[in-house]
């Protein structure tokens, strides 16, 4: 299920800390609760989940129309770390990391330099968070390796897409790229993933079954 993993931490490090405000307040513990929020550390778990099952619940209808197949929070092996959703679509499979910024503006930013060759980096509400983009590398190169595994003739597309999720965008301003990295909200990764390409509708399924089998639900 989209989001259950991020929903699973955001409950855990909240009970933690009730539990530990409880313990050394016993009798004003409630009230502290009652008057203070978690710390930014815990909400943004909860934030996380929010945006995971809104992405899952705009791919759904393509899902359900045979477009694509879907895979959503899925572990990657040897480590605590997941993916939020994997599509395989006509075009290959898109590997998506999923963002929460309620209203802050998503921009990408080059030094303006005239014959400047350096890559444009990602901003979020003004702030550099390029990271999140070189955060990916892992992720893809899990998928990718699973992809690799099923041996297929015709060599299949692994791209990462990052998808933030009630963001605030430039007018007239689309979808971007941060290196081979596609930054979206999700109306334009539906489009994005349903782009036609070479993957029929079974070779589709088979190549979720086999994503699916690879990669075990967090």
């Amino acid at each position: 299920m989209a989001g259950r993993s991020a929903q699973a931490e955001g409950d855990r490090r909240q009970a933690a800390r009730e539990s530990r405000i409880r313990r050394r307040f016993p009798h004003i513990g409630g009230l502290i609760l009652a008057l203070t929020e978690p710390p930014q550390t815990t909400r943004v778990w909860a934030q996380g989940a929010v945006g995971e099952r809104k992405v899952a619940d705009r791919l759904a209808q393509p899902a359900s129309s045979g477009g694509i197949v879907v895979l959503h929070d899925r572990r990657i092996p040897g480590s605590t770390a997941n993916i939020d959703h994997i599509v395989v679509g006509p075009a290959g499979v898109y590997v998506v990391d999923t963002k929460r910024y309620l209203n802050k503006k998503i921009e990408a930013r080059s030094d303006g330099m005239l014959f400047n060759t350096k890559p444009p980096r990602l901003f979020v509400g003004g702030r550099d968070q390029t990271k999140l983009v070189e955060a990916m590398t892992r992720q893809v190169s899990t998928v990718r390796a699973a992809v690799g595994d099923l041996g297929a003739d015709l060599p299949v597309a692994v791209m990462p897409v990052l998808c933030f999720v009630d963001g605030e965008w430039e007018l007239f301003s689309g979808p971007f790229r941060i290196g081979d990295v596609y930054v979206t909200g999700p109306r334009g990764l539906v489009k994005h993933t349903a782009r036609p390409g070479e993957l029929n509708a079974s070779e589709r399924v088979a190549l979720g079954h086999h994503l699916a089998s690879r990669l075990p639900e967090a």
